[in-house]
């Protein structure tokens, strides 16, 4: 009885230790395909961007709210593909199989040198993570 208790007693200790362990590794797989994104964004590539996202896809910008409703192969502008862009104060939630990742977006290109707090909607789909919405609002600069 006594050994069963110190078996159960281990495993439960443990569990935090593999819980964050697995959001560590989603959170640098997430983080990866967010980099990846970006930079299909900046470099018109609009058939990665189809391959990464939900056919419904929904962006929050400053400007409004804009809805994919095709796909953006062949479509999708080419902007500055030489833009950095960097995450920092990242978090990122898991609800089943959907992720909500928060950061701020840090982006510095010839023309912008920008602060957004982002979030960014990750759903599982055919086990691959595929962007579902995504929001960005400017954060002032405390300079």
């Amino acid at each position: 009885m006594y050994s069963a208790i110190l078996i159960l007693v281990t495993l439960l200790c443990s569990t935090p230790v593999m819980a964050q362990s697995t959001d560590a590794n989603l959170r640098s797989e997430l983080e990866a395909l967010h980099a990846k994104w970006m930079k299909a964004f900046d470099g018109g590539d609009g058939a990665t961007m189809d391959q990464m996202e939900m056919d419904n896809l929904t962006l929050v910008m400053a400007m409004g709210v804009w809805t994919k409703t095709m796909a953006r192969a062949g479509k999708q502008p080419k902007r500055d593909p030489q833009t950095e862009r960097t995450l920092s104060d990242v978090s990122v939630r898991r609800f089943g199989d959907t992720a909500i990742l928060t950061a701020i977006l840090h982006t510095k290109s010839a023309e912008e040198n920008s602060q957004d707090g982002t979030t960014v909607v990750f759903v599982q789909s055919s086990g691959k993570w595929k962007i579902a919405s995504a929001q960005w609002t400017p954060v002032a600069s405390t300079k």
